[in-house]
């Protein structure tokens, strides 16, 4: 059972201490440098052996299991681990406010202000 290249960079990717215990897509792009489509592929590659586990909720993660860690450990793929992946950028998901809010405030201001 050999990796690809995009498959042991993702694993890679996942297996990683200072990153997230879990990665989106967008996420592990960042990180390995892959297209989307490219790191899909490897990921359903990685899936269908077992090495990593994708959630079913929006926006999937996903996550590299025991096995996947064993494999990427293994001499074969441990230079994958030393190269340079960039830690990608969490940022809390935050919601903007309607439009109409910003004018409901002001008009309360103004309110106050008379």
């Amino acid at each position: 059972m050999a990796l690809t290249e995009s498959e042991a960079r993702v694993l890679a990717a996942l297996s990683l201490p200072q990153f997230p215990a879990a990665l989106t897509v967008r996420q592990l792009c960042a990180a390995t440098g892959l297209t989307a489509g490219a790191a899909r592929r490897a990921l359903h590659g990685l899936s269908r052996t077992g090495l990593a586990l994708g959630t079913r909720h929006t926006p999937a993660t996903w996550q590299a299991t025991h096995r996947g860690r064993l494999t990427i450990h293994t001499p074969t793929y441990r230079d994958y681990l030393t190269r340079n992946l960039t830690v990608p950028e969490t940022r809390p998901r935050t919601r903007r406010p309607p439009p109409c809010s910003q004018h409901s405030r002001s008009h309360l201001s103004a309110q106050v202000k008379t």
